[in-house]
């Protein structure tokens, strides 16, 4: 009897092992589940941040290329500046020569107004003088007649 306990123990034992392990190998399985379901949502995970990594990179690129265009029209910018300050100057120089030529010909209509000024006095002394002499001429020309 003591045997067929001993059979009836360890057949218990293994039994109870069997279930031990038949639970480790149900927890396994579900683990397994588990484990192939957050496989899956990592893979999806992995692929949507690929999609998003290659529109970045485009968007990247994009900005790079408007970034190029953006220096290279400030370029330009600073060199048809540069144009237009040498523009301006010259401009400038052209107008302080034609403000200096503009105080001279004032300077000379000024002297002419003058002269013109005098003149018409010389002319009004001449002409009273020819009055004068006219009259003198016709004085003498009257007093004496033939």
């Amino acid at each position: 009897m003591d045997n067929l306990r001993e059979k009836e123990q360890k057949l218990l034992e293994s039994l109870v092992r069997l279930d031990t392990i038949t639970d480790l190998v149900v927890g396994s399985k579900k683990k397994i589940v588990d484990l192939q379901e957050v496989k899956a949502k990592l893979e999806t995970e992995k692929n949507d941040l690929n999609v998003k990594l290659s529109t970045l990179e485009n968007e990247n690129d994009g900005l790079k290329a408007e970034l190029h265009d953006l220096e290279n029209s400030m370029n330009r910018d600073d060199s048809t500046g540069e144009n237009l300050k040498d523009k301006i100057l010259k401009i400038e120089e052209e107008n302080s020569e034609l403000k200096k030529s503009i105080l001279k010909l004032e300077e000379d209509l000024e002297s002419s107004r003058y002269k013109v000024i005098q003149a018409e006095k010389k002319k009004s002394e001449v002409s009273k003088r020819l009055d004068e002499l006219n009259q003198e001429a016709n004085d003498l020309l009257g007093s004496e007649e033939w």
